[in-house]
């Protein structure tokens, strides 16, 4: 709750204020421990990097050199870490550089100056995004206000959550001709056998594919039902049921990032719902990050066979051994080494492609399958997708100088969102900055992902402007 001394001040002055008291940021020790930490880890690189622990030492070194700045400010207040800021500036500890500090795998021989330049290119897009936090954030977009301003009580979330469920559910059921027992039954096949599944390229099916985004909504709602509702009631048990069933029909894709978002944002909702984060509900998050960590790497060794492995009387023996990612780094790292030496900058291709994406293809049969440049075929191998950060989208685009504006677009946007930090705490504003961050924590992953995981918070603009009251402008 926002102090009544500080409410009566004018908007800007309340902005800055309650933002530095509760989520303060340290944007000049961001910039220069990351600036330290890249030199450091660029001129320790090895000329043998083909063992498993050879890029240890430089993964650390430029790993606390992005989180010397967010952990300074969580020791002055634990819940600046979800300040979207900060949230960006750790992403790529986690997409790029955990596979390093787990030793996962050996590297394949790859140029030393690559290398170099894969940590060159961590630090120049984090350098960006502490710039941008240096900058005067951009207004918060007018409609994403309004969905963030209304008033929400538990009777409201509730019938939310029973719209949100019914029209994402639609997704699993239409294919099954709304079958109870089929689609309970498919629930538990490989990713790839259910009658949902999504095409390659997709008809006119593909809005009823979209539909699936409205119950990424599910437990974040759920969530904020339990804190209002105080006690367990029949709501809050019932609206338990709908987002464990959503979720287990999300999870039957194999997507493991959507699973990451849809319940790392019920997470930071009930974080920023807390009146006063103690050790409690501190261990509580934590607790709560590993076991989505745990689901996660679970969902990665059962999804090629589904949940039907649960019910086999012999033990799957477990494919990995460390905590999976997607190999990012050594993705990015050969994406420098042939571009632009093999193949051109594609500029804005890249931008087009990620922008055209929400287009239906019924509409545009001919709409572009690749940005101009494609890992895979570039590699020689084929039906595999590879990724390489959303740092690796803006080096083909312009190499050094697009990894840079992407760092500023990128902090811009984290900028922007996080002044939905001081709105009421009896809005819905904990809902929509929740989705943001994780939509941005998701997108480090690729532009793509940014623009897919925002569809939730559209889903969320859409159906509050739809059936939610509006407010009455006081005259």
């Amino acid at each position: 709750m926002i102090p009544s001394n500080i409410v009566r001040r004018p908007h800007k002055i309340v902005t800055s204020i309650w933002l530095k008291q509760e989520y303060p940021i340290y944007p000049i020790l961001g910039l220069a421990s990351t600036i330290v930490g890249t030199f450091i880890a660029i001129f320790i690189v090895p000329e043998d990097t083909t063992t498993p622990d050879a890029l240890f030492p430089c993964a650390v070194a430029i790993a606390l050199g992005l989180a010397i700045a967010p952990v300074a400010a969580a020791c002055r207040s634990p819940r600046t870490l979800l300040r979207t800021e900060h949230i960006l500036i750790l992403s790529p500890i986690y997409w790029l550089l955990l596979d390093l500090l787990q030793q996962a795998y050996a590297l394949e021989r790859l140029q030393r100056s690559s290398i170099a330049g894969t940590f060159f290119s961590i630090g120049l897009f984090s350098s960006g995004v502490w710039l941008a936090a240096l900058m005067r954030p951009l207004p918060i977009l007018s409609s994403l206000a309004n969905a963030a301003d209304h008033r929400l009580n538990a009777s409201t979330i509730f019938k939310l959550i029973l719209v949100f469920f019914s029209v994402a559910i639609i997704k699993f059921a239409y294919p099954t001709g709304f079958n109870p027992a089929l689609m309970f039954f498919h629930l538990g096949s490989d990713r790839w056998s259910a009658p949902w599944a999504r095409e390659t390229l997709g008809g006119w099916n593909s809005f009823i594919d979209h539909l699936d985004y409205f119950g990424y909504l599910l437990p974040t709602l759920t969530t904020l039902l339990a804190i209002r509702s105080r006690r367990l009631d029949l709501r809050v048990v019932t609206a338990i049921s709908l987002s464990f069933v959503m979720t287990a029909f999300l999870a039957q894709a194999g997507g493991r990032r959507i699973i990451g978002v849809v319940l790392g944002a019920a997470i930071i909702c009930w974080v920023l719902e807390q009146q006063k984060l103690k050790i409690k509900q501190m261990i509580i998050a934590l607790v709560s990050v590993a076991l989505i960590l745990g689901i996660m790497q679970w969902m990665l060794e059962v999804r090629n066979d589904g949940f039907q492995v649960l019910l086999q009387e012999e033990q799957k023996e477990f494919q990995y051994q460390h905590l999976h990612i997607d190999d990012n780094f050594l993705r990015l790292t050969q994406t420098i080494t042939l571009v632009p030496r093999y193949y051109p900058y594609v500029y804005e291709k890249q931008i087009i492609f990620t922008l055209i994406r929400p287009i239906p293809r019924v509409f545009w049969p001919n709409k572009p399958v690749d940005p101009g440049f494609d890992l895979p075929t570039a590699l020689g191998v084929e039906g595999v997708s590879l990724s390489y950060s959303v740092i690796g989208d803006w080096y083909i685009c312009a190499g050094w100088i697009g990894v840079f504006f992407g760092g500023l677009i990128y902090g811009g946007f984290a900028r922007m969102i996080s002044q939905l930090l001081i709105r009421d705490t009896k809005s819905a504003s904990a809902i929509v900055y929740s989705l943001c961050a994780m939509a941005l924590f998701a997108g480090f992953r690729s532009m793509l992902e940014l623009v897919l995981m925002s569809y939730a918070v559209l889903a969320w603009m859409f159906i509050s402007w739809l059936i939610l009251p509006k407010k009455k402008k006081i005259s």
